[in-house]
C-alpha cells in the first residue's frame, strides 16, 4: 500500500489486469482501488458467481459487463449454465464433459491416470492437464501413488504432506512420559526405525552434537535438511548380524517384548522398568535352565538364547531412555522444556536435525509458562508429525494439481475433477458453533460482512464454476462410489447431477445416472486392474489384466498364454511349479524330505536313533506329522512365541515349579521315613508341602518379578491346593517307595537330580539312545518296579493306553530305560495327572512283551523313515490346528495329504493305529 500511494514501484501507473483475482478482505480491496486509481487504465475478470469480489469492485468506480453465455456444446453449457437454466431440454452427448465413478477414492485416482495416459496418447501435454480436487487432504496422497504408479510427473500447487518418521518418533517418546513410561508407547518409538548408532556398550549415545537451523518462511531450508545424506547412509551400514543391537534404526528386541512386560507392570516409573527387565531375563534364563535339562538340543534354546541377548540390547538402551525422560520437569517455562528436548532429541533419533529445527523456531516462546509434558507434546505434534514438502519451482511437463481455487486465471485443454459425491464435493454445511449466522447478518458494520451458510453454499458452487471455466477442450468428473473404509455405498452429490444436466439439457434418472457413470470405468473393488491390458497404468495391473480372462477360460483353450510371467520372474515360476507338485499326487521335494538322495542320506545319517539321544517327548512329534518331527528335532527350528495376557504364570515356569516342590517333598519324606505315605502322617506332609511351596515360590518371584502379584498369588494358591490333593491320593499307593527321584539319563547333570544320575544315554537293545528325566520310579515289598510320568494338564489320553498311537512314549520308553540301567523287569508305568485341572486320574501301563514289543516297534519305524530319507508333511486329522508350524506349511496341509500317494505311509499309518 505505501509503494503504491507513494508511487515508487516502477510498475505503479502502469495498466492493470486483474484476472479471476479473488478479494475477500477490506484491506485486499483499498489495495485493488488504490492500484487502478494511479492506472490509465484497469481491467477485471470475475468468474460468474463470485458475488464476494463482484461487491468488492462495485466499491471501486468501475463499469460492469457481461460475457454472453454460449450453448454450442457440453463444455459452453456447463461453464455457462451450471446451477441455471438451459434454453432447451434435450442436448445430444458430444463427449467434451465426461462423467465415471469407480469404487473408492483410491481406485478413483488410478482411473484418472489411466485417463490421463490416454490423453497423453491423444497429443495432450502433461503441462496443459489439471486435477483440481476439492479435498486435497483426502485426494493429494493417493493421487501422487497413483501418478507415481503410473509414472506420470505430477505438480502439486500446495506441496504434499509425508509422514515424518523422526517427529512421530519424538512426539511418541514424550507419549511414553506423559503415560507414566507406557512399554506400550516405547515399543511404538522402537517400530519407527529411529534408533541411533550406538555406543560400544549399546547405550544412546549422550554427548552427540547435532545443529540445525530454524525453519523460517522468509529463509528457506536447506534441499534434504533432516533426511540422511549418502555418506552418513553408508557410513551405517555393518555387518547383519545377532551381535548388532541396531538393524536399519530398529533396536533388536524380544518379539512383542512390551507385552511380555506387561503394560501395567512398567507404569509406574523407572525403577519398575528395570526390576520388570531383571524379572524378564531370570524367566527366560530360568526356560533356558529347564530346556537344558530335559531337551539340550531343543530347537526352542537357540531362540531363548537370542531373546536374552535382544532383551540386554533393549535393557541397554531403553534404561538411559527411561532415566532422561524421568528427568523431565513436571511444569517449567518453555525455555526450560526446550533445552531439555535439545538434549533429548539427538540422544534418541537416528537424525534429529527436522525435530532441532522445529525447537529453534519456538525459542522465541522461551518465557511462557509454565506449561505441562502434555502440553508441550500436543503442540510438538502438530508441526513434527507430518513433513511438508514444497513444490517444484517449475510445473512445466507435468500434471498440475491444486484447489479450484488456485485455477483462477489458469486454462488447461482437460481438466479432471475427482470427489463429486455427498460430503467431499460440496462440503457438508455447518453454522458457526460459536457466532450463529442471525448474530453474524446483526453486524452491520463487517465489511465485508461475515460469511454466513449461504455464503459458504456459493462459494461452493463458485469453486464448481472455476473447475469449469479451466478447461478449454474437455472436462472430465468423477465420484467414488464405495466407501471402502467403512463399507458402504456413497451417492453422487446434487453437482455431479447437475453436470449431467448441462450435459443432456434435462436432469437423468438417477439409477440410469449411477449405472452409466459405473460402466464409464468398469472398475471393479474386487479385481484392481482394467479389462484391456493395454490400458493398464503398470505392470501390475496389466498381468492382472491378461490373467483375469484366462482363469475364466477352460484350461485347454488357454494353456501357455501366461508363460511370459514365470520367464519374467523366475521366484514366481519356483512358487507354482513348487505349488503344483505339492497338491500333485507324487511325492517330491516341494514338498518336504521326501526323495532321499546321497546327500541328504549321509547326512540324516548322523540323526538316526542309534546315532544320537532322543527324548520320547521329541520322537513323540513324528506320529503326528513326521515334517514336523524333522523341523524339530532335526532341522531344530524354534517356534515363533505368541506372548499372551498374564492371566496366569508361564506353564513352563510352572511346570518348573511344581516338579521342583514335588522332588524337595519327596526326598525330604524319605529322610524322615514318612514313604510310603499313610493318612497319619497326611496332617505333617501338607505342613511340609505348604513350607516347600513357601520357599521355592519365594526363591522363583525373587528371580521373576512377576508381573501381576495377584496372578502370582492366585496360581500359587491353586498349586497349593493341587499338592493338598496329590497328597491325599498319595495316601492310597500302598507300599510302594521311591528309589529314584528326578532320574537324569543322558542329560546334563546337577544337584537336583537323583544322585544316581548319569551323563550317558542309554542304550536299549537294539542300539537305539535315549535320553530323558523319569519323575519317580517306585519299588514295593515284593521288589517290583514301576515308573511314574507326572503331568500337570488335564487328562486326554484313551482307556488301555500303551504308545497313545505314538504321541504318548514316556511310559514304555522310560520303563525300558530303566531296564536297561538297573538290569531289572519293570512291572508297570504309570501316567500320573497329579492336578485337579487333570482330576488326579491315574493310567496304568502294564510293562510286558507286548507292550515292550510295541516301543521297540515305534523305534523301529521312526528310525527307519530316517534311514530312508522320508519325512513328508503326513499330519494326523486335525494336527494342523496345534502345529507351531503351520506358517511353514500353511492352512491345508492335511487336505494335500489326503491326495498323495498313501503306500508309502503304510508304517506310519500303523503306528497311529497302535493303542
Amino acid at each position: 500500500m505505501h509503494a503504491v500511494e507513494s508511487r515508487t514501484d516502477a510498475l505503479v501507473g502502469a495498466s492493470v489486469l486483474l484476472l479471476d483475482v479473488a478479494i475477500d478482505a477490506r484491506r485486499e480491496r483499498d489495495f485493488i482501488a488504490s492500484l487502478c486509481s494511479c492506472a490509465p487504465r484497469a481491467l477485471a475478470t470475475v468468474p460468474a458467481g463470485d458475488e464476494r469480489t463482484l461487491s468488492a469492485l462495485e466499491k471501486i468506480q468501475s463499469e460492469r459487463s457481461t460475457a454472453p453465455h454460449k450453448f454450442e456444446n457440453s463444455l459452453e453449457r456447463l461453464q455457462n449454465y451450471v446451477f441455471v437454466d438451459l434454453p432447451s431440454d434435450s442436448y445430444p452427448k458430444d463427449g467434451q464433459v465426461r462423467l465415471f465413478s469407480a469404487p473408492g477414492e483410491g481406485r478413483e485416482c488410478v482411473e484418472i491416470a489411466r485417463r490421463l495416459l490416454e490423453e497423453a496418447k491423444n497429443g495432450v501435454v502433461f503441462d496443459q492437464i489439471a486435477i483440481l480436487v476439492r479435498t486435497p487432504g483426502t485426494y493429494a496422497p493417493l493421487l501422487e501413488a497413483a501418478l507415481g504408479r503410473a509414472g506420470i510427473p505430477a505438480y502439486f500447487a500446495r506441496g504434499t504432506s509425508r509422514p515424518d518418521p523422526a517427529g512421530r518418533a519424538f512426539v511418541v517418546l514424550l507419549a511414553c512420559a506423559v503415560e507414566g513410561f507406557s512399554a506400550k508407547r516405547f515399543a511404538e518409538y522402537l517400530s519407527l526405525g529411529q534408533v541411533p548408532l550406538l555406543t560400544e556398550e549399546g547405550t544412546p549415545p549422550r554427548d552427540r552434537a547435532v545443529w540445525s537451523p530454524a525453519t523460517d518462511e522468509a529463509i528457506p531450508s536447506p534441499p534434504g535438511m533432516g533426511m540422511p545424506t549418502e555418506s552418513e547412509g553408508a557410513s551405517e551400514h555393518r555387518r547383519d548380524s545377532d551381535a548388532e543391537p541396531v538393524v536399519a534404526g530398529t533396536l533388536r528386541t524380544p518379539r512383542r517384548w512390551e507385552e511380555l512386560l506387561v503394560e501395567a507392570a512398567v507404569v509406574g516409573g523407572k525403577e519398575r522398568w528395570a526390576r520388570r527387565l531383571d524379572g524378564l531375563a531370570a524367566e527366560l534364563r530360568l526356560k533356558i535352565t529347564g530346556l537344558e535339562k530335559v531337551e539340550p538340543e531343543s530347537p526352542r534354546l537357540i531362540a531363548l538364547d537370542r531373546q536374552l541377548v535382544n532383551l540386554e540390547h533393549l535393557r541397554r538402551f531403553a534404561l538411559p531412555i527411561i532415566e532422561e525422560l524421568a528427568a523431565l520437569p513436571r511444569h517449567a517455562n518453555w525455555g526450560e522444556w526446550l533445552a531439555a528436548l535439545e538434549r533429548l532429541a539427538p540422544m534418541a533419533l537416528r537424525h534429529p536435525e527436522r525435530v532441532l529445527s522445529v525447537l529453534a523456531e519456538l525459542k522465541p516462546m522461551a518465557t511462557i509458562g509454565p506449561v505441562a509434558l502434555d502440553e508441550v507434546r500436543q503442540v510438538l505434534a502438530n508441526r513434527l508429525t507430518h513433513l511438508e514438502v514444497e513444490p517444484s519451482r517449475r510445473r512445466f511437463g507435468c500434471v498440475f494439481i491444486g484447489t479450484p481455487e488456485q485455477a483462477r486465471g489458469r486454462s488447461f485443454d482437460t481438466v479432471f475433477v475427482p470427489g463429486l459425491a455427498e460430503r467431499i464435493f460440496p462440503q457438508k454445511l455447518r453454522e458457526d458453533p460459536i457466532l450463529h449466522d442471525d448474530l453474524r447478518r446483526s453486524l452491520s458494520t463487517a465489511d465485508p460482512p461475515l460469511m454466513t451458510r449461504s455464503d459458504h453454499a456459493a462459494e461452493e458452487r463458485l469453486w464448481l464454476r472455476l473447475a469449469a471455466g479451466a478447461a478449454r477442450r474437455q472436462m472430465v468428473f468423477s465420484y467414488p462410489r464405495v466407501e471402502v473404509a467403512l463399507a458402504r455405498p456413497r451417492v453422487p452429490s446434487f453437482y455431479a447431477l447437475d453436470v449431467t444436466r448441462t450435459t443432456l439439457g434435462h436432469l437423468p434418472n438417477v439409477d440410469v445416472f449411477e449405472r452409466e457413470a459405473a460402466e464409464q470405468s468398469n472398475a471393479l473393488l474386487a479385481w484392481p486392474a482394467p479389462v484391456d491390458p493395454l490400458d493398464a497404468i503398470d505392470d501390475m495391473e496389466h498381468d492382472l489384466a491378461t490373467l483375469r480372462p484366462l482363469l475364466q477360460a477352460k484350461p485347454e483353450d488357454v494353456s501357455g498364454r501366461a508363460r511370459y510371467l514365470m520367464e519374467l520372474n523366475p521366484n514366481l515360476a519356483r512358487s507354482l511349479r513348487s505349488r503344483w507338485q505339492r497338491w500333485h499326487r507324487p511325492w517330491t521335494s516341494a514338498d518336504g524330505l521326501c526323495q532321499a538322495t546321497a546327500a541328504s542320506q549321509a547326512a540324516l545319517a548322523d540323526h538316526r536313533l542309534n546315532a544320537r539321544p532322543y527324548s520320547p517327548t521329541a520322537l513323540q512329534l513324528f506320529a503326528a506329522c513326521p515334517y514336523r518331527f524333522l523341523l524339530s528335532a532335526i532341522y531344530r527350528l524354534a517356534p515363533r512365541e505368541e506372548p499372551v495376557p498374564v492371566e496366569s504364570i508361564d506353564p513352563m515356569t510352572r511346570g518348573a515349579i511344581f516338579h521342583r516342590v514335588q522332588a524337595q517333598f519327596v526326598r525330604q519324606a524319605l529322610k524322615r521315613h514318612w514313604l510310603p505315605l499313610t493318612p497319619a502322617r497326611l496332617q505333617d506332609a501338607q505342613a511340609l508341602v505348604d513350607g516347600i511351596v513357601d520357599k521355592v515360590a519365594a526363591e522363583f518371584s525373587e528371580q521373576l518379578v512377576p508381573a501381576i502379584e495377584r496372578v502370582w498369588e492366585d496360581e500359587i494358591s491353586q498349586m497349593r491346593g493341587d499338592f493338598r490333593g496329590w497328597l491325599l491320593r498319595l495316601t492310597e499307593q500302598g507300599d510302594w517307595s521311591p528309589v529314584l527321584v528326578e532320574f537324569a539319563f543322558g542329560l546334563w547333570v546337577n544337584d537336583g537330580y537323583d544322585p544316581a544320575s548319569t551323563a550317558d544315554p542309554v542304550e536299549l537293545a537294539d542300539g537305539f539312545l535315549l535320553r530323558g528325566i523319569i519323575d519317580l520310579a517306585e519299588q514295593n515289598t515284593s521288589g517290583a518296579l514301576r515308573v511314574i510320568d507326572y503331568k500337570t494338564g488335564k487328562d486326554r489320553t484313551e482307556d488301555s493306553v500303551v504308545v497313545g498311537h505314538g504321541e504318548l512314549l514316556q511310559p514304555v520308553l522310560y520303563s525300558l530305560a530303566i531296564e536297561s540301567i538297573r538290569k531289572q523287569s519293570v512291572a508297570e508305568a504309570r501316567l500320573w495327572y497329579c492336578t485337579a485341572t487333570g482330576g488326579y486320574s491315574e493310567r496304568v501301563v502294564p510293562i510286558n512283551e507286548a507292550t515292550r514289543s510295541c516301543g521297540h516297534e515305534v523305534l523301529h519305524i521312526i528310525n527307519h523313515s530316517i534311514e530312508e530319507g522320508f519325512l513328508p508333511p503326513a499330519p494326523k486329522e486335525r494336527a494342523c490346528r496345534w502345529c507351531d508350524f503351520r506358517a511353514v506349511c500353511g492352512p491345508y496341509e492335511e487336505l494335500r495329504a489326503s491326495r498323495k500317494d498313501q503306500k508309502p505311509l503304510a508304517a506310519l499309518f500303523r503306528l497311529r493305529e497302535m493303542p
